[in-house]
């Protein structure tokens, strides 16, 4: 792990522990400053929305202006969205500051731009996994740490924790060395640098396995309290495992091939699906739960395939349009899954069954068909600047 890395991952531990400890906890303190169920609804279908739309942008700007740039620029937007909901003392400005706070997802794409332009040849999976388990990490133990201060000192006060967190994250930060900017092209070449057959056919795919692997889970929680009857203790604790299973997994499957992770991962969905019918033991639940944890490392190691399919000086573009479409099928997952809820509460959970089967089965017919070359666009970058350094101090 180069010094970059060790100062992301830092930061994105006491980022991960400064919004777990609040997060989970915003639609209490909805309720508690005034808002009503069907509004908390439509405020938290809202943030989701907010931040959909920041990911295209966002992946643009990185490109022209240096990914460094918007990375900073989100960790000091967040940490100002929780100094703002703290102070905020009404609804409408509380609300505000979150759809700010909500926005600040538009830092994945330069991100991820940033973790594959460092990240040493044939350890970019590795690299994307490890980043994203430091934060996961972090957010692992948030809402214990937050249930504890917000019985001691209030709800509210939870946003001034995470302000003080979210500093000491923010100048860890900017310790991070800039990166060249790559000319961006202009006109068709423009679309034709991302928008090619390969790239759009994989995030179709990715964005029906996320779709379909999503879908059970916004009301997972309903389902284990009225139909399973398991009580509100119960159903922290297998969240708090699920927690672990997504840091578990963000480690192991980045030690293989991106593709495996992602084949993994389907199959364990599949699994938990299956489980989450029939399972009546809290052994089976928690061991549902923990593999549940694959679904965001999959997320991950798309990133890591999906640079196969680009070109370098579009790297921010193309991961601001995988994010904006991955965010839209979990909008989508949402709001069916309330829908299959209310017929019946198992038919999220065979349908997610029967989809993520479908999207396994698109996955290895997609392997089969373009067979992708495991050479690294970036590389030649890479070499080049490397190259230009080498005639600079010869020079």
């Amino acid at each position: 792990m180069n010094r970059d890395f060790a100062f992301l991952a830092s930061s994105l531990i006491l980022w991960g522990i400064g919004e777990g400890s609040f997060f989970s906890f915003i639609p209490l303190y909805l309720q508690e400053i005034g808002a009503q169920p069907v509004q908390i609804g439509g405020i938290l279908g809202g943030l989701s929305f907010a931040a959909m739309l920041c990911h295209l942008p966002a992946g643009y700007l990185a490109d022209r202006f240096g990914r460094r740039t918007i990375i900073l620029s989100s960790w000091v937007i967040g940490l100002l969205a929780a100094v703002f909901m703290f102070v905020s003392k009404s609804l409408p400005a509380f609300v505000l500051s979150l759809f700010l706070y909500g926005a600040t997802g538009f830092v994945l794409a330069p991100l991820n731009s940033y973790i594959s332009h460092a990240a040493p040849k044939g350890s970019l999976n590795r690299a994307l996994t490890l980043i994203s388990a430091s934060f996961n990490f972090g957010y692992m133990f948030g809402p214990l740490i937050g249930g504890r201060l917000a019985e001691a000192f209030g709800l509210r006060n939870l946003f001034l924790f995470a302000s003080i967190l979210f500093t000491i994250s923010t100048v860890l930060v900017f310790a991070l060395r800039p990166q060249p900017i790559t000319p961006t092209p202009r006109g068709i070449a423009f679309f034709r640098s991302i928008f090619n057959v390969r790239f759009s056919t994989f995030i179709f795919v990715i964005a029906l396995t996320i779709f379909a692997t999503y879908l059970p889970q916004p009301l997972s929680p309903n389902y284990l309290q009225n139909q399973k009857l398991l009580n509100l203790s119960t159903i922290g604790f297998l969240f708090f495992v699920n927690g672990g299973g997504i840091v578990t997994f963000n480690l192991f499957l980045g030690t293989f091939s991106p593709f495996v992770g992602i084949l993994a991962s389907q199959f364990f969905i599949v699994l938990f699906s299956f489980l989450l019918i029939n399972a009546t033991s809290l052994p089976l639940f928690a061991f549902a739960f923990f593999i549940l944890g694959s679904h965001r490392a999959a997320h991950t190691i798309s990133i890591a395939q999906l640079r196969n399919y680009i070109k370098p000086e579009s790297m921010g573009l193309a991961y601001g349009f995988a994010e904006s479409a991955f965010a839209l099928a979990m909008i989508l997952a949402s709001f069916y899954a309330g829908y299959l809820y209310e017929s019946n509460p198992t038919a999220m959970y065979s349908t997610s069954l029967l989809l993520t089967a479908i999207a396994l089965i698109l996955t290895l017919v997609f392997i089969l068909l373009t067979r992708a070359s495991h050479q690294d666009p970036l590389q030649k970058v890479k070499s080049d600047e490397r190259l230009e350094q080498s005639q600079s101090s010869q020079d």
